[in-house]
C-alpha cells in the first residue's frame, strides 16, 4: 500500500508549492474562518441516573443537579467546553456574560 501511495505522490506536479507557505505573522489570521457557523450552548448542570429511575419520575418530581445555585455555568461551542459564564438579561432576552475562558481556568490550576 505504501508503494502505491509513493507512486501516486511521485506523479504529482508540486512546483510552486513553496509560494503557498505563510509567513509567521499570517499563522494567527483567523479571518478565513469568520463565517463558519458555531452552536453555542449554555449547560446549566447535569446529573446521572438510570433508565429505571427516570422512568419512575412523575409530574412534580425534582432531580438534584451537580451544581449549586448561582455557580457559573459551562459554555460549550459545538459541544466542546469553552468557558464559564453567568446568565444575564439583554433587552428582555437571556444572554451570557463570560467570566472565565478555558485558557484562564487552566492557568489558575
Amino acid at each position: 500500500m505504501s508503494d502505491n501511495l509513493d507512486d501516486a505522490l511521485a506523479g504529482l506536479e508540486l512546483d510552486g508549492l513553496d509560494d503557498l507557505t505563510t509567513s509567521p505573522s499570517e499563522d494567527n489570521d483567523m479571518s478565513m474562518f469568520a463565517d463558519v457557523p458555531l452552536t453555542i450552548t449554555l449547560e446549566v448542570a447535569s446529573t446521572e441516573l438510570t433508565l429505571g429511575e427516570l422512568s419512575q419520575a412523575t409530574h412534580g418530581d425534582v432531580l438534584r443537579l451537580d451544581k449549586a445555585a448561582g455557580e457559573p455555568m459551562d459554555v460549550k461551542v459545538n459541544g466542546v467546553y469553552f468557558a464559564k459564564a453567568e446568565v444575564v438579561m439583554v433587552d428582555g432576552q437571556y444572554g451570557i456574560k463570560f467570566i472565565a475562558h478555558d485558557k484562564q481556568i487552566e492557568a489558575d490550576k
